[in-house]
Order: structure tokens, then C-alpha cells, then sequence
């Protein structure tokens, strides 16, 4: 399963981090792959909890029904989805205290037999999703 892995400094403490990871009524602001809530954005985050989401990446929209794998304010979401044609998703934030700010660790895996033969321009795609939603992230939280 192709991974991409992002680190980055955050000048917000990691309870506010938290609380705008998991505020999904304004996810978008800031995740630039999402697209809509079919159902509506979940109210809250919790261990077992499914929901679906659309999302866009090179152009291509899909429907990603998410679990959360685990919730451990304020330190750590892990999200597993699965997709169209068998494909599976994982999204881990880690939250680590950092001086005053916290320091984030992202991490995006993704993999399914249909995802196989575009592995390489979707993992340069995601990364760059990465790179511009922490960098959304990080405007939003000063």
C-alpha cells in the first residue's frame, strides 16, 4: 500500500488542532480532496463510528465510507475507509505537544487491486493534497 507521511509545526496547541480536525462542518476549509458529506458531516468523533464522504483527487470523484479506527483527543485520529472496486484508505493524524504549538504528523495509505496499475501518479497527486491541506491547516489555525 502506497504511504505518504507529512510532518508539520503548528502554532496552535493540539486541543485546538483537535477540535478543527474534527469539526466536519468545516472540513473543507481546509482538506482539499473533500468534496461533501452524502449523509451530512458526522457530529461527532468516536471510536466505531462510520460516515461517508465524496471526495476528488486527480480529478476523479469517489465515496469513501469512513470508520474511525481511533479517537483519542487530543492526540490521535486514525480514520480506515473503503471505497469503489475494493479500495481501502487509512488517514492517521498524531498530535504531539510542541513549546506552545503542536507538531503534526500525517499519514495517508491507500491501496485495492482497481488503484494498482495508477499507484505512482496518485501517490504524487495525494502528496500534493497533503502538502496544500496542512498547509490550509495551518492558515486556519494562525
Amino acid at each position: 500500500m502506497p504511504t505518504i507521511t507529512k510532518t508539520a509545526e503548528l502554532a496552535a496547541a493540539p486541543d485546538k488542532v483537535w477540535a478543527t480536525l474534527t469539526d466536519f462542518a468545516t472540513y473543507g476549509d481546509w482538506n482539499v480532496v473533500h468534496v461533501g458529506f452524502p449523509d451530512g458531516a458526522p457530529d461527532a468523533v468516536a471510536e466505531a463510528a462510520t460516515f461517508k464522504e465524496k471526495v476528488k483527487i486527480m480529478g476523479m470523484p469517489g465515496e469513501v465510507t469512513w470508520t474511525v479506527a481511533a479517537a483519542e483527543e487530543p492526540s490521535k485520529l486514525e480514520l480506515a475507509g473503503a471505497g469503489p472496486m475494493g479500495t481501502t484508505m487509512r488517514t492517521l493524524y498524531r498530535l504531539e505537544p510542541n513549546g506552545d504549538g503542536t507538531l503534526l504528523t500525517y499519514e495517508s495509505e491507500f491501496g485495492g487491486a482497481a488503484l494498482a496499475a495508477m499507484a505512482g501518479p496518485l501517490t504524487k497527486e495525494s502528496d500534493k493534497a497533503a502538502s496544500q491541506s496542512i498547509e490550509k491547516l495551518t492558515g486556519l489555525l494562525g
